[in-house]
């Protein structure tokens, strides 16, 4: 990663043919994927002032100390672990796996690091930032979409023999369908693995009540611009619409909900992307994006559904972010 040239690995989950597909579809079915919010320099770089404006790690020093607690332990039960690797889906701008390297680095040890992202740019930003902590370890920069690339686990193992395994999944939960990702997250650790796992909270005892006290941390003009991104890049007339925020349950566990992100159009609206011709009618609403606010009870119980076992777990003050230290059950 030092020398003037990076070597970045791109799964075919994100070859130019399948992305570009893929992010047609999202037009037709107005439901964008999240994926398309992070894929260029300018919307990654939006993604990052967002990240340090509003995330509890970067302003909330309690939050980031709950995750130094968590990472203090990691590297006390992997203390007789010579060789590790750390897969970081997920990765952003490194900041939390950049923090666990440097607690793993107590002793001389034999480390690969996999920075995983669906942005090529975020995954050379961290790759970047963990190679400042550990400058002797080896990074291999992964581009990919979890969600399509079930031989992932696969083709890192084919590489890897002999060493211990560490699985970040840093602030991902949120913005998946818990039953879609969770089944390939659980693909990715097996027994004396360690999975580390983090999760937006709803702070108080109230759940609902937890969730509207942190949409401010959503709806603000940082985060509209950085959704709206796609739609004018895509050659949308946005005065024709207008963003709404709202908190919805979801389908499949209405013990959970979600804040969620509409586009909701209020005058007719044509555009065309190549030979792709799309038109959105008056009250048809285009959902742009959502984030799942859970609980510490919740997570137990949902990891648990999908066989992954959660050994300790750490909560900030002011109940918004949860820490889990997991194992495969």
């Amino acid at each position: 990663m030092s020398s003037t040239l990076a070597t970045v690995y791109i799964h075919p989950s994100q070859f130019p043919d399948r992305w570009y597909q893929s992010y047609l579809d999202g037009f037709s079915a107005k439901e964008i994927d999240h994926r398309f919010h992070y894929d260029s320099v300018k919307q990654s770089q939006k993604w990052l002032k967002i990240h340090a404006t509003y995330s509890p790690v970067t302003v909330n020093e309690d939050c980031i100390q709950v995750y130094d607690r968590c990472f203090a332990e990691t590297a006390k039960r992997l203390e007789n672990e010579s060789k590790l690797q750390l897969i970081a889906l997920g990765c952003g701008g490194g900041t939390k796996d950049s923090r666990l390297l440097s607690c793993l680095l107590t002793k001389e040890r034999d480390i690969t690091c996999y920075p995983v992202d669906v942005s090529v740019s975020l995954a050379l930003i961290s790759a970047r930032a963990m190679e400042t902590v550990a400058p002797k370890a080896s990074f291999q920069p992964i581009v990919c979409d979890l969600l399509a690339a079930g031989d992932l686990i696969q083709l890192i193992d084919r590489e890897e023999t002999g060493k211990s395994k560490i699985v970040t999944f840093f602030g991902m939960i949120p913005n998946f369908y818990p039953q879609q990702i969770l089944p390939i997250l659980r693909e990715f650790i097996v027994p004396g693995d360690v999975l580390l796992f983090s999760a937006n909270l709803a702070p108080g005892r109230d759940y609902l009540q937890g969730i509207h006290e942190v949409v401010p941390q959503y709806d603000n003009e940082l985060t509209k611009d950085w959704l709206i991104t796609i739609l004018t890049d895509a050659g949308v007339e946005i005065d024709r619409g207008k963003i709404s925020v709202e908190i919805e349950p979801d389908e499949n566990n209405p013990e959970i909900s979600r804040i969620a992100f509409y586009f909701e159009v209020e005058r007719e609206i044509y555009f065309k992307i190549d030979d792709r011709e799309f038109k959105w009618q008056v009250g048809d609403r285009v959902r742009l994006f959502f984030s799942y606010r859970y609980t510490t009870a919740k997570i137990h119980d949902l990891l648990g559904s999908y066989g992954i076992k959660v050994l300790e777990s750490w909560e900030d003050k002011n109940q918004e972010e949860g820490v889990y230290l997991c194992e495969a059950s």
